[in-house]
């Protein structure tokens, strides 16, 4: 298996993902405040949305055999909720064309989402949907109308620091694990569903 796949597949870790836009969501400048709200809404919805897909499955075999679906890519979903909006919050106001640089991250979250096959991580309908769900959220937080704005260097060095630290403070810590011990507590049950216990 190429190497590419892997090393993409980590940029779409939730670990790195959400503390970085967490960051940028608080301390972006007031002028954007709209574009963050919308942006921290559209987050808030498209992870529950896919957490709860993922606990339908994994607690109680719910699920779609046919498209051999069992929850919307975690990685297809965050990618592309955070990437495009996070790429226009660093250009905005810099150089022109910012709608262009969300493009770019959506490509990339694309390429991200994609990686999830070749490492046989998710199905094709989990990875497309989860993409379209994380599209959803960026196309609703551009959607926002602000007024001229930048976000400050030190603001954007200040998500990429607590960013990569969180994944490298808890390198044992995966959220699929979290997910896992959720459902089990959740349903009752010793073990989760997998692919070969759909509900029909």
């Amino acid at each position: 298996m190429h190497p590419l796949w892997a090393t993409l597949s980590q940029l779409g870790d939730s670990r790195w993902l959400l503390p970085l836009s967490l960051v940028l969501i608080l301390f972006g400048p007031k002028e954007s405040r709209a574009l963050r709200i919308r942006w921290a809404a559209g987050l808030a919805i498209a992870g529950g949305l896919t957490l709860a897909s993922k606990l339908a499955f994994l607690g109680w075999g719910i699920g779609w055999a046919r498209l051999d679906f069992t929850g919307f890519s975690g990685h297809a979903t965050m990618t592309a909720a955070v990437y495009p909006v996070a790429f226009y919050l660093t250009i905005y106001g810099r150089f022109r064309n910012p709608l262009l640089w969300a493009l770019l991250g959506s490509l990339l979250a694309a390429l991200i989402a994609y990686s999830r096959l070749p490492l046989n991580a998710h199905s094709a309908s989990e990875v497309v949907s989860g993409w379209l769900l994380g599209t959803s959220a960026t196309v609703f937080a551009l959607l926002a109308r602000c007024g001229s704005w930048r976000t400050p260097l030190p603001i954007l060095a200040a998500s990429l620091v607590v960013g990569l630290a969180v994944p490298m403070l808890m390198p044992r810590v995966r959220t699929h694990d979290v997910v896992i011990r959720l459902a089990t507590e959740l349903s009752g049950r010793d073990q989760v569903f997998n692919r070969h216990h759909f509900v029909r």
